[in-house]
């Protein structure tokens, strides 16, 4: 009993910090479309920016928790190669995905099939 309560828990943990990953990379990603339009030319800085910033979004809802730490690292190194500073959202990502990876699995994926009892 107390296993399948600790696994419960992890995944709640697990889908309250996928939430607040894309609920933080969100934003950073719709402040790219000023007045919500694509601009005119796309300049090679917004388009990588603008993916990586999309990547971010969608990596917390893959299978894979490594691929948010890698989206959020990608977004980082363009936010600051191309614009020459690091939004504050984006190391906060980077905390929570540092987070959300560490976290231990729920063992869901391991765990044996065990007989059914009548």
């Amino acid at each position: 009993m107390r296993s399948e309560s600790l696994q419960t828990f992890r995944v709640i943990v697990s889908l309250i910090l996928r939430v607040v990953l894309v609920g933080i990379a969100l934003p950073i990603l719709l402040h790219h479309f000023p007045n919500f339009k694509l601009p005119y030319r796309y300049p090679t800085d917004w388009v990588v920016v603008t993916v990586c910033d999309a990547l971010a979004v969608v990596a917390p809802l893959m299978r894979s928790r490594k691929l948010a730490f890698l989206a959020g690292a990608a977004a980082l190194g363009a936010h600051y190669f191309y614009q020459h500073f690091v939004p504050m959202w984006d190391l906060v990502y980077m905390g929570v995905a540092i987070v959300f990876v560490l976290l231990p699995g729920s063992g869901r994926r391991t765990e044996k099939e065990r007989p059914r009892t009548r």
